[in-house]
């Protein structure tokens, strides 16, 4: 009935906030879900002890040798995603709310897209700020693995077949901080190609066709799977996540939810006269192993 605000008018529209909230969430291209490792966070932030040396056993030794293994301290602090949209209790009371059933649709759809616009801003970030356990950018070219043990990670080239297989190899060598090799591109399903849309037709010659324009098998066909994120401008990335841990970690605190309040008594009814829906989501986006990443600026067209 106009007019009137009851109990039960607020929980129909609450419900088909949520089921419009939740149809939106949806609709992501989950560039996180494929490109990073996720782990469970339960603090504030996480604290991840890297082993650089792993022993293995000798030939043949009767025995494992013990060895002492070296842990490197590196965190990820957990940030706080939230917005709200709001209801008019004028339009609660004329019935008049039927349109914010596709907000909230849109709602659910772009809080559900945050880790991976937060992915390009870190991706962005990879050559300077976006910090390694190594104490460099994920993308250097002087991570120290161990006293011994050096990694360069970092190309400055556009991308092309020939800078491909360079960053390529650089993965497919990469050793552990003990100098053994630590066998990547297990799974080649698992291995990315990640370019800017402006390098798309680039990336499809080079891993998606499987004859050469000039005729002849091509080397790269199937190496990587290839994804396309909006924003990253000339550079361009290689990730291998057929480890347990990859180049780049989505901590995922607290998936994203949605509270509503719609208490009569409460001060945004009250004060401001309006019902309020919550969306609220923690999570980070870190550094993983720098061993299983490899990252071109792209600024050098040679």
């Amino acid at each position: 009935m106009k007019g009137v605000v009851t109990s039960a008018k607020l929980v129909g529209i609450d419900k088909a906030i949520n089921t419009r909230f939740n149809q939106g969430r949806t609709r992501v291209p989950n560039f996180v879900g494929r490109l990073c490792t996720r782990i469970v966070s339960t603090n504030a932030k996480e604290a991840y002890g890297w082993i650089n040396n792993i022993p293995g056993l000798d030939k043949d030794s009767a025995e494992v040798i013990k060895q002492s293994l070296e842990m490197t301290g590196h965190e990820i602090t957990n940030s706080e995603f939230d917005k709200a949209i709001t209801i008019p209790r004028t339009a609660v009371e004329d019935d008049a709310y039927g349109m914010f059933a596709n907000v909230a649709e849109e709602f659910g759809s772009k809080g559900a897209q945050r880790p991976d616009t937060e992915l390009i801003s870190k991706l962005l970030a990879s050559f300077t700020t976006l910090k390694a356990w190594t104490g460099k950018a994920l993308f250097a070219t002087d991570h120290a693995l161990s006293k011994s043990v050096t990694h360069n990670n970092k190309g400055t080239k556009k991308l092309s077949a020939a800078n491909f297989q360079t960053g390529y190899a650089v993965i497919r060598n990469a050793k552990d901080g003990a100098g053994d090799p630590l066998f990547t591109m297990a799974d080649p399903s698992k291995v990315f190609l990640v370019v800017d849309p402006d390098y798309e037709a680039t990336a499809d010659s080079i891993v998606r066709m499987d004859t050469l324009s000039t005729g002849g098998r091509n080397p790269n066909y199937n190496k990587a799977q290839v994804i396309v994120i909006p924003g990253l401008g000339h550079s361009w990335f290689i990730l291998d996540n057929s480890a347990t841990v990859g180049g780049l970690i989505f901590q995922d605190r607290l998936p994203l939810s949605i509270t509503a309040n719609f208490n009569l008594t409460s001060e945004d009814v009250l004060k401001y006269k309006q019902f309020a829906w919550y969306a609220r989501s923690r999570f980070a986006i870190g550094a993983g192993r720098p061993e299983y990443a490899y990252g071109s600026t792209g600024a050098d067209a040679a």
